[in-house]
């Protein structure tokens, strides 16, 4: 304890002397308190040399040996590798000849030592120059590394009985490199720096000395951003990238942890199923199906947390239980202090510090203050501080220089000396490597790629989808074309690390509602459901009838020929007329599944053979002005008749799909008949609560058809892959002309207006056994003279056309 306080002052008087404690293996101390000695006295330059009868009686602590065997033969090596290095030719030494050299070193002092201090560091290095000149352009000697860490399945014969590493180059120390490996130094780290100290340049040379060492199926790595993404612009170009998530918002935060804790799961069930208690065992194994190391490197910590904490409680998570599962976390703040918690403080062993604010940051991450007072003309000078080990300083790595393939010659002078002064001389300058400016970071990334692709390694998988696009082509989703699921779009789940498709289910879900306000894409899924029924031409037809109380966004669906009539809200006579014809085919429905005991449309088909029987769908878009024009008054016959539809409807293939602004405007009578519901981007936040959606799941910059439905955020699809509402009245157009040339279902009839002159020519003499005399209201077909009573013909005198004629 007093050699580590010597060493760890910086007022030390005098250096402190290394010392070798002898140990036999049947020593009377306690074996305990010598065990420990040789773990940790090292870092206060106390070296144990342990002499038992075998090896097996060496403690662990002991990592390098020299063994005897009973014909003298030597042997050495290292404790966690399984080679052997023999035979070795020992010098022997007489006990007087050891005592004799052991007495005339004891007063040598070695004046040219070198200090440790920043002094025998560089002021800058490139990340090229620390790992070779020749992973900036040459994919075979990235091949090799990944050969050589046996990472690369491809060119692994055997199982490995070593533990794989996470082994990088980081910086340069005082006479050699730098090394991190997250495995056996963390599982996580804490990188601390100022602006300006280099600390985004630091994570860069990080994860390129990872990716230069290892291939993508021993570790891949999730970039979490706070301030935009810029720290990891060309990162996530390698191809051990699986995703970037930046400028999160608390929806996105629960949508990350949501998606780690989907990982860990996945995680855990792949070790349950090989029986292996953590990935390094899996690796040990040779398993195919050992998912690789996740990396997730966090910039700006901090700043994430002020204004998302709850996301340092799910990292913490992780971190407690990442470790054996291949998840590390690599997490990088300006200033420590407060954010960094005790429980999560005590996983990340692996201490960096830059050049902090304050001493106070600096002991928060290192213990001292001394990153308070580094040089602010050498950004990336650093120290690391691993468990209770005494500081490493070092020169972290510049991922932004241009450093040549081949280093520039020597600058010699050579000059002529005499008593008259002599010439200068200059030595011919030798032509380097030219450059054309790119930096080490974007030849390294562009080197790495080029190695994936020569060594077939598949694309890793991504545990971190990125967000739903604010477009999806409804074209390109998959679909069996049965009307018994209509795609609506795609939707996020991040419980199972999947986004699947989004569908109406008509004969479960009956009916449906979509709540939206004004330009949140209300219309946009009526208009999507009509195209998607038209595309179900197996199984049965889907007719379509729509009622446009809205902006006519609907009107572009009159050209398909599954759509029987788009009627303006204006249009009373053909409203109500529509209605009534629904009402009575549900009721002339209902007599014949019931003979057949069919319980939906799919079973008639099946169970009488009509497969031509069309679902019927009835779009209403607009559901509060048809409320207000039909609920009270002469029309409440029409708005009874729409409550009696969707109540009667589903079992029969009828079914209403209605859009409103808010909740309050569908009344519960009709709201209970709408188990299903589809929320849009809506003008009043309670609105969302009274719907059971996340109040900050939108914003005034959610795309158009982004809603929310059974739990998950969901993104409406269009036909033609575009927001225009000219646009994708062009692809319907294109698609109705597609669907009669290919197409045999018969087009939907339409509703039609009554006319204002009936010509009797057109119309039958009877209707039944009584003459026929005009067209009724309700059906549009003949109506006749009553067979008795007296029969009234009442109105003004112009303009009437009387019976007699």
């Amino acid at each position: 304890e007093a050699r580590t306080a010597s060493l760890t002052s910086a007022e030390s008087p005098t250096p402190v002397p290394s010392m070798l404690v002898v140990v036999e293996n049947d020593s009377p101390v306690d074996r305990a308190r010598l065990v420990h000695l040789a773990e940790t006295g090292w870092r206060a330059g106390v070296h144990v040399l342990w002499c038992a009868p075998s090896r097996a009686e060496l403690p662990a602590a002991c990592r390098v040996f020299l063994s005897a065997d009973e014909q003298g033969s030597w042997s050495a090596g290292f404790a966690d590798d399984s080679r052997d290095i023999a035979p070795l030719a020992v010098e022997p030494l007489t006990v007087p000849e050891a005592e004799r050299i052991a007495r005339s070193l004891a007063p040598v002092i070695d004046s040219g030592a070198r200090i440790d201090d920043a002094s025998d560091l560089p002021r800058a290095v490139s990340v090229l120059t620390l790992s070779g000149t020749s992973f900036g352009h040459d994919p075979r000697t990235v091949i090799e590394r990944w050969v050589e860490s046996d990472s690369l399945s491809a060119a692994r014969s055997a199982p490995s009985r070593r533990p794989a590493t996470l082994r990088a180059v980081v910086g340069q120390t005082v006479g050699a490199p730098l090394v991190l490996d997250l495995r056996s130094q963390g599982p996580h780290a804490l990188v601390g720096g100022t602006t300006g100290a280099g600390k985004s340049e630091l994570l860069q040379s990080w994860v390129l000395g990872m990716a230069a060492s290892h291939s993508p199926e021993r570790v891949t790595f999730l970039f979490v951003d706070y301030k935009g993404g810029s720290a990891f612009a060309e990162c996530v170009d390698l191809p051990h990238s699986v995703g970037l998530v930046t400028d999160l918002s608390p929806h996105l935060v629960r949508r990350a942890l949501t998606s780690l804790n989907a990982e860990l799961r996945y995680r855990e069930h792949v070790l349950n199923a090989a029986k292996a208690k953590d990935l390094a065992e899996m690796e040990r194994q040779g398993r195919p199906d050992a998912p690789p190391s996740l990396v997730i490197v966090v910039d700006e910590f901090a700043a994430l947390a002020q204004e998302v904490p709850e996301f340092v409680d799910g990292v913490v998570n992780v971190a407690q239980r990442g470790r054996s599962l291949g998840l590390h976390l690599i997490l990088a703040t300006q200033r420590p202090a407060g954010v960094i918690k005790d429980n999560l403080r005590a996983n990340t062993n692996l201490r960096i510090a830059l050049r902090m604010a304050d001493e106070a940051d600096s002991t928060d991450i290192l213990g001292v203050g001394d990153a308070a007072f580094f040089d602010q003309e050498a950004p990336g000078r650093a120290a690391v501080k691993i468990g209770s080990s005494r500081l490493v300083p070092f020169q972290s790595g510049y991922a932004g220089a241009v450093t040549p393939d081949a280093a520039p010659a020597p600058e010699i002078t050579l000059r002529e000396l005499s008593l008259s002064g002599g010439a200068m001389w200059e030595a011919p300058s030798e032509s380097a490597t030219p450059i054309d400016g790119t930096s080490d970071l974007t030849r390294m990334v562009s080197t790495i790629r080029r190695a994936s692709t020569e060594a077939a390694v598949t694309p890793p998988r991504r545990p971190w989808l990125p967000e739903l696009p604010s477009v999806v082509e409804l074209a390109d989703l998959p679909t069996d074309r049965r009307d018994v699921s209509l795609v609506l779009g795609m939707q996020d789940n991040p419980e199972q690390q999947a986004q699947p498709i989004l569908s109406f289910d008509p004969d479960r879900d009956g009916n449906l509602a979509v709540f939206g306000t004004g330009g949140s894409g209300k219309s946009t899924v009526l208009r999507t459901l009509a195209v998607t029924s038209a595309l179900a031409i197996r199984g049965g037809p889907v007719h379509i009838y729509g009622l446009d109380f809205g902006t006519r966004g609907l009107q572009m669906l009159e050209p398909l020929p599954n759509v029987g009539s788009i009627i303006p809200g204006d249009d009373a006579e053909r409203v109500a007329r529509l209605l009534s014809m629904l009402r009575g085919m549900i009721d002339e429905r209902s007599g014949r599944f019931a003979d057949v005991q069919a319980s939906s449309i799919v079973e008639y088909r099946d169970r009488s053979g009509h497969v031509s029987e069309p679902r019927i769908l009835l779009l209403l878009d607009g559901f509060a002005t048809f409320r207000q024009q039909y609920e009270i008054g002469s029309g409440s016959g029409v708005f009874e008749q729409l409550l009696s539809i969707a109540a009667d409807g589903r079992q029969v293939g009828v079914h209403v799909i209605l859009t409103a602004d808010r909740p309050a405007t569908v009344p519960s009578a009709l709201s209970s008949l709408v188990p299903r519901r589809l929320v849009l981007r809506a003008a009043d936040e309670n609105d969302l609560s009274i719907l059971g959606v996340p109040r900050d799941l939108f914003t005034m910059h959610s795309p158009p058809g982004r809603g929310y439905v059974d739990g998950h955020e969901v993104q409406i699809a269009v036909l033609g892959k575009s927001q225009s509402v000219a646009d994708q009245a062009e692809a319907v157009r294109r698609l109705a002309a597609a669907m009669r040339k290919h197409t045999d279902w018969p087009d939907a009839p339409g509703v039609r207006r009554l006319p204002d002159t009936v010509r009797l020519a057109e119309l039958p003499v009877a209707h039944g056994d009584l003459p026929a005399f005009g067209l009724e209201d309700a059906t549009l077909g003949p109506i006749g003279c009553p067979r008795e009573g007296t029969f009234v013909v009442a109105g003004s005198l112009t303009g009437v056309n009387r019976p007699a004629d």
